[in-house]
């Protein structure tokens, strides 16, 4: 049980009713001070009532966003907590801290390198799924709002605003977040080079928002043509494009 206040804020959009339900049950069992979520308009009957009877506050989007930044935001708006806590609605929480020296708190996720070692340049050259079980200031979170477009990735664009602005951050020391595959989920049903193409986008804007001086913007859009073009190698190229310069 979490001695702070933690709002675990879940999207969700036809959710397999099964995984739904194992997932709510893994957040129940720790406790946090409330649990919010956010319906962006299933159309799965039988899920919405489920939502609605878990003794859980439910809220629904105005519209099917089709992402989750949309009505991540919603509930970070409505969460009455210190602290957010990102769940995804077919994955599994084994865990929340129960202090928070830092700003953030990542999660360690069973199929996700840790990110004891992140860098802007690491996270460019290799983004990946750190947002799930992260546990973050509700105050950064309304500064920094997901975006809630196609184009970009929110969760790598946010992961980036928050090392550029050198927020501290600890991570969690044992797997505490079970990631589940599932196929015709976002992530499985487009190419990987369309999802390099995406992070291209994510730089770009990310290099827009902070504003970011040229030469380095340059330099961190190369790195993510590194990615473009080598995908999980691209790390190992720019180690070697390094040690021969």
């Amino acid at each position: 049980m979490s001695n702070i206040k933690i709002s675990v804020v879940i999207p969700f959009y036809n959710t397999p009713v099964d995984f739904f339900k194992e997932c709510i049950e893994s957040v129940k069992k720790l406790n946090p001070f409330e649990i919010i979520l956010v319906d962006d308009c299933s159309s799965d009957v039988e899920l919405v009532e489920m939502a609605k009877s878990l003794g859980c506050k439910y809220y629904k989007t105005s519209y099917q966003s089709g992402f989750d930044g949309h009505p991540f935001n919603i509930g970070v708006q409505k969460a009455a907590g210190d602290y957010i806590c990102r769940v995804d609605s077919d994955d599994i929480l084994l865990e929340l801290p129960v202090e928070m020296p830092y700003d953030i708190h990542y999660g360690n996720a069973n199929r996700v390198a840790m990110p004891k070692t992140l860098t802007l340049e690491e996270l460019i050259l290799a983004p990946r799924a750190i947002f799930n079980a992260m546990v973050i200031k509700k105050e950064i979170l309304i500064k920094y709002p997901l975006p809630e477009d196609a184009n970009v990735f929110a969760d790598v664009l946010l992961a980036l605003r928050l090392l550029h602005n050198e927020y501290s951050y600890d991570i969690h020391k044992t797997i505490n977040y079970i990631y589940r595959k599932r196929e015709n989920s976002i992530q499985t049903s487009q190419s990987h080079f369309q999802h390099r193409l995406r992070l291209m986008q994510t730089v770009s804007r990310f290099c827009y928002l902070e504003n970011i001086v040229p030469e380095k913007s340059i330099h961190y859009l190369e790195l993510a043509m590194l990615n473009v073009r080598y995908g999980s190698k691209s790390r190992q190229v720019y180690k070697n494009y390094k040690a021969n310069k």
